[in-house]
């Protein structure tokens, strides 16, 4: 595999690092060439524009939501398996780089619970460090939950979030945008370390080099100052960073939770600017990544939602549409309510299925 430096253009076989200056590697293709496998419901439906498998490890990530909220565009990647973003990058990292058959993880929210289920999955074993004054109580039963080992010490070792395979995947969001919606306005992506940016606009750029579509303007969401190598190649590769008003982001925290998007601080920052610039310009939301799972019992549901329960029962797998049909009661509206509520709580999951060119959402008991 061929690695490429994108600011001074130095190739390397191996190392995710340039040896020259230090900057985060890309990884370089033999050819570009348009190609979807439309029955594939995940990112591997591109798999002619990632690099080559060793073992395809999916989960069904990708092909997450578009679509408005109050007027503004968004992409939801809290729809993800593990309910980020990162499930698209641990996919092509698992799949396509040399990893032991023992992972040690050093313990990092988000990260390592996506890397983690992603290693499991290939049947990797893998050991998560945690430090006990860095974790709290959910994150810690959240990885109960999985079949890993959990230690507790100051050091790990292992995967990084910032490495070539992540890109790869992260870029997966610029063909999903092109092949179900194609031109934007612009996209509006958190930034922290510029990871996700770096890889949703090499995509972008990857499409216009295919003659495909002109890459849309890149606007990076922040608050406080926001510098490092990425973040400086990003602006010179023409994204523009905007600094996000705190009430506007606690705002349009608060606004998109009401209606069933739970997001980190970060991503409500990318839909206030989004907002703000209105049009077809979409904001890349961005999900916390645990799943908490409850005890039915304890919990306090509608009279609906326990009969969509009803109606899931023993396994089946359904659509909205199907479920609606059964309950022979309610609203369409009110089934899709009920279904969304049931999945932040953990009891339902779904997945999607390519059905003559369309993909449709399929629920089924995730208890």
């Amino acid at each position: 595999m061929l690695y490429r430096c994108p600011r001074c253009g130095s190739t390397s076989g191996s190392g995710w690092r340039c040896p020259r200056c230090n900057l985060l590697m890309e990884i370089v293709l033999e050819e570009l060439n348009w190609e979807v496998q439309e029955s594939e419901p995940s990112i591997w439906r591109y798999r002619k524009l990632l690099p080559r498998a060793k073992s395809i490890t999916s989960l069904g990530e990708g092909l997450t939501d578009v679509k408005r909220i109050d007027g503004t565009l968004i992409k939801d990647e809290t729809r993800n398996p593990t309910g980020s973003y990162i499930d698209r990058g641990s996919s092509v990292m698992v799949s396509c780089s040399d990893i032991p058959n023992e992972v040690e993880l050093e313990f990092s929210p988000d990260v390592t619970i996506s890397i983690a289920s992603y290693l499991l999955r290939s049947g990797k074993s893998v050991e998560v460090k945690v430090d006990p004054e860095d974790v709290d109580v959910d994150e810690l039963l959240y990885l109960s939950q999985l079949d890993l080992g959990i230690t507790f010490g100051l050091r790990g070792f292992g995967t990084s979030y910032e490495n070539p395979f992540m890109v790869e995947g992260f870029k997966t969001i610029a063909y999903e945008i092109y092949e179900f919606r194609g031109s934007l306005g612009g996209i509006v992506i958190p930034s922290e370390s510029g990871v996700l940016a770096y890889g949703v606009m090499k995509g972008f750029l990857e499409l216009e080099e295919m003659g495909l579509m002109e890459a849309p303007p890149v606007y990076l969401a922040h608050h406080g100052p926001l510098r490092g190598e990425l973040i400086e190649l990003l602006v010179s590769r023409g994204a523009r960073l905007i600094e996000a008003n705190p009430s506007d982001a606690v705002k349009s925290l608060i606004k998109l939770a009401k209606v069933g998007v739970y997001i980190k601080p970060v991503s409500a920052m990318a839909y206030a600017v989004a907002s703000e610039l209105g049009g077809d310009v979409v904001a890349l939301l961005t999900g916390t990544g645990l799943r908490r799972r409850v005890s039915l019992s304890s919990l306090d549901l509608t009279h609906l939602q326990r009969r969509v329960l009803s109606v899931m029962r023993e396994g089946r797998e359904m659509t909205a549409y199907q479920i609606w049909r059964e309950l022979n009661e309610a609203t369409l509206q009110g089934v899709y309510k009920a279904l969304a509520k049931l999945s932040r709580m953990g009891l339902i999951s779904s997945r999607r299925e390519v059905f003559k060119r369309r993909i449709k959402r399929v629920y089924y008991s995730g208890r």
